[in-house]
């Protein structure tokens, strides 16, 4: 396990502080930080601080990328739950995939690939259940509407027209279908 940095290991409000302060300055002056950093009894290079806003900043991009993948999903998904749950599923297989190919066999520490294994059999998993349930969702209105079509068959009078029972008999029919 690799050790923490002296930045990591600063107290919450500083860090708090030291980020919003990378934050406001575009992640640059790391020198007028390290002099900060120095006034607050820590003594911190300015190459590690140069190093903690670089990370900082990867990360902020991340959190914005997925924040508006996230909103693309939902835009483009709806109230469809099952397009969503499709969506997010081929997100994550994406990520999944981003990280095997920038993972560097040379470094055995980089990557868990135990962790990203099971999470891959796990999407696999959830691909077939999902998949299942739409089929098993399709074939149940494929059903509904056969016995919708038939029931308008019996309903219809011989010169076209409905008789009252046969509304209701509709009407009830769609009723189920909508159910």
């Amino acid at each position: 396990m690799p050790t923490r940095t002296r930045l990591s290991r600063l107290p919450a409000k500083l860090r708090v502080e030291l980020d919003r302060r990378l934050l406001e300055g575009n992640f640059s002056n790391h020198g007028a930080l390290t002099r900060w950093l120095a006034d607050q009894g820590y003594t911190i290079s300015e190459r590690a601080v140069s190093r903690y806003g670089s990370r900082l900043e990867r990360n902020l991009d991340a959190v914005k990328i997925a924040t508006a993948q996230a909103r693309a999903v939902v835009a483009a998904a709806g109230d469809d739950d099952l397009k969503m749950n499709e969506a997010l599923l081929r997100l994550v297989q994406q990520h999944l995939f981003n990280v095997l190919v920038a993972h560097d066999p040379a470094d055995p520490g980089g990557v868990n690939l135990a962790a990203i294994a099971r999470s891959v059999a796990e999407i696999g998993r959830a691909s077939i259940v999902q998949r299942k349930l739409v089929e098993e969702t399709r074939a149940r209105m494929a059903a509904k509407l056969g016995a919708a079509g038939r029931e308008l068959d019996a309903a219809a009078e011989p010169n076209g027209g409905l008789s009252p029972g046969a509304v209701d008999r509709i009407r009830k029919v769609l009723t189920e279908i909508a159910e």
